[in-house]
């Protein structure tokens, strides 16, 4: 895999935002997640960077309220995982991006959007990146 995104630096530029995020009343943000691209297969997922010799991605998971939950993994090789569930809803992306800027950029602005959301749903447009998907009220949804 091409490494275009240094995952140390983007982990440590991720610090204080994530930082910011964990002081927002009921929000849950668990540790940054690494994997090994040397280590053997099933490639374990450790919390511990020094465990790690050649870092394949860093991820990181909210939590709001009881059910609702985001997992973003950074792949070094340019693109990002994103999944998240909220008001019963399903929502998967695969952002790509040259650098760390693009990857800070990926990951604060799915974090942000997954925390301004209000427990109906909310319609969104799509972004400028043509990544965002339309999400429909909870009340359309049941009628549709």
């Amino acid at each position: 895999m091409d490494h275009l995104v240094d995952l140390d630096v983007l982990a440590s530029r991720l610090r204080p935002v994530v930082s910011e995020w964990r002081s927002r009343s009921g929000i849950d943000v668990g540790p940054l997640t690494w994997r090994d691209e040397l280590a053997s297969w099933p490639q374990p997922i450790l919390t511990d960077r020094s465990s790690i010799e050649v870092p394949e991605s860093v991820g990181l998971r909210v939590r709001r309220g009881q059910v609702d939950e985001l997992e973003v993994c950074v792949w070094t090789g340019g693109w990002a995982d994103v999944g998240y569930v909220r008001d019963d809803q399903v929502v998967d992306r695969s952002p790509h991006f040259q650098d760390v800027d693009g990857a800070l950029a990926v990951v604060v602005e799915n974090v942000e959007d997954f925390l301004a959301r209000d427990h109906a749903g909310v319609s969104r447009e799509p972004g400028p990146r043509n990544w965002w998907i339309r999400l429909t009220k909870r009340s359309e949804r049941r009628s549709g």
